[in-house]
């Protein structure tokens, strides 16, 4: 399969995305009602979470186009090396762009639209955000990926693992236990979204420890 190719990459970026977003919304309404959660959601919310989709599908176009003209290239290296790498990257760079959506005023403003779910997660959370969150995270990852080369399919993996931890961190949790080894969980983030200024990390508390902006639970 040529990757390359305009219609195969823009078919796969358009249905994959769409999938996603289906899912997500299942998963949410199938763990609320397994676990009696009462996830309700307004019109508003729907509208806004497929504007966000929308987003999420036209920031692959500049990838698409550096890949295609060469500035972005992908390497035969290990595909576990390759995801582990962009785990890591990510995840350091996301706890600070986090941390300065907290600090900094106008980004505080463009953040503070996913905190308005606090109390409760509903199943289009993940996509309740500024569409300018989808843009900063999607400039982040081309950065690293004209900087580094990855293996392509551990760069894909990658992006199956960032939706699926998306979705897993925004569950509506009784539970707490905000670690899973040295991984973030629901009651971690929902931790966050009720005091704001701690818990910034994304896959990991790791740099929470370190830089010390850990509160393990505000309950």
């Amino acid at each position: 399969m040529d990757l390359k190719n305009p219609f195969t990459f823009f078919s796969i970026l358009i249905v994959s995305n769409i999938i996603a977003y289906i899912l997500t919304i299942i998963i949410s309404k199938l763990w609320d009602k397994i676990y009696n959660y009462k996830g309700v959601f307004l019109k508003k919310e729907i509208i806004g979470s497929i504007y966000v989709l929308c987003i999420n599908i036209i920031i692959g176009i500049p990838g698409y186009i550096l890949w295609v003209k060469g500035i972005i290239m992908f390497s035969k290296s290990s595909i576990w090396f390759s995801f582990i790498s962009i785990f890591l990257l990510m995840d350091f760079f996301l706890y600070i762009l986090h941390y300065l959506s907290h600090k900094v005023e106008l980004l505080n403003k463009i953040h503070s639209k996913h905190h308005e779910h606090t109390d409760s997660f509903n199943p289009v959370s993940l996509y309740h955000m500024s569409p300018w969150e989808s843009i900063f995270f999607g400039i982040l990852l081309t950065m690293i990926t004209i900087l580094f080369k990855f293996n392509l399919y551990g760069f894909i993996l990658f992006l199956i693992f960032n939706w699926l931890y998306g979705v897993m961190t925004h569950l509506n949790s009784n539970s707490s236990k905000p670690y899973l080894f040295t991984f973030t969980t629901n009651t971690f983030h929902k931790t966050h979204h009720k005091v704001n200024n701690k818990n910034f990390g994304f896959y990991t508390f790791i740099w929470d420890k370190l830089f010390k902006t850990e509160m393990k639970n505000a309950y």
